[in-house]
């Protein structure tokens, strides 16, 4: 099955760079990338034209106008030749078993949900600098955990690593994860699914909401039901600065509620227009 990689960016192409070499790694090698960049830097062209890759790169782009993630994600997925979509964000590190992880637990009618490891300015700072790789934490998490500690990293336990075809797997997401809940920075999902709700509704003026939970309603409402592939499709975060988006995410919730009772589950503003 080939498989999309979709990575969205906007103006950080030393962290899409450490994407792009941790996913040569991969240990499922049928896949391709779509870069879904905000913006439409020359730098990041000239980068992808002549990165060499053993998978293919393919890259859209458009005019920096403010928020418009998901408008480029939209465009990724018209890109995309894959029956399988996954999506994590460009400020995160996949591990090398991450693309199999979503392979081996897709399932018709369902998406799968992940997490991820979020650093510090520590640890962000040395794989940023290539001091270390994420591979490396990947192969001695164990290791690094009291380091993940120093440096006020959160949610470390999403970097255990477990071979999802195991008995014990299987158990422990049915009685210890109950919190299946869909994170835009790692999740997937067939293409056919993603098209009958249309992709991304590109009507919400920022990203609160839009590329995470309003997506998960909508294919909720197609039948399209949530399914954990959390300690198995890892990733780690790089730590950045954040705006406080409380109010930004008030108003995008509350434009979710009305499109939910109004049962508009094929957004209007989406992949078709």
């Amino acid at each position: 099955m080939l498989i999309s990689v979709i990575v969205p960016t906007y103006k950080d192409l030393e962290a899409l760079e450490l994407i792009l070499e941790a996913l040569k790694l991969q240990t499922y090698k049928n896949f391709e990338v779509i870069i879904a960049e905000d913006d439409n830097l020359e730098d990041v062209k000239e980068f992808l034209l002549n990165y060499d890759s053993d998978y293919m790169i393919k890259h859209f782009s458009h005019e920096d106008k403010g928020w418009r993630k998901a408008k480029a994600l939209n465009g990724a997925i018209q890109l995309s030749d894959g029956d399988y979509l996954i999506f994590f964000d460009g400020d995160c590190l996949p591990y090398s078993t991450f693309v199999e992880a979503h392979v081996v637990l897709s399932e018709e009618k369902r998406v799968l949900c992940g997490r991820r490891v979020n650093t510090g300015d520590g640890l962000t700072g040395q794989l940023r600098s290539k001091e270390i790789s994420v591979n490396q934490i990947e192969n001695n998490f164990l290791s690094f955990w009291i380091k993940f500690k120093k440096d006020k990293a959160r949610h470390i336990e999403q970097g255990l690593y477990f071979f999802p075809k195991t008995f014990f797997y299987r158990f422990m997401i049915k009685f210890l994860d109950k919190k299946k809940r869909l994170v835009g920075c790692n999740f997937s999902a067939f293409k056919d699914d993603i098209l009958k709700i249309n992709g991304f509704d590109e009507s919400y003026p920022s990203g609160d909401v839009a590329d995470d939970v309003d997506v998960e309603w909508r294919l909720n409402a197609i039948g399209v039901k949530n399914k954990s592939c959390k300690y198995a499709a890892n990733l780690i975060h790089l730590n950045h600065a954040r705006k406080d988006r409380k109010e930004a995410h008030k108003k995008n919730y509350e434009l979710m509620l009305k499109k939910q009772k109004e049962n508009n589950f094929f957004c209007k503003d989406g992949i078709q227009k």
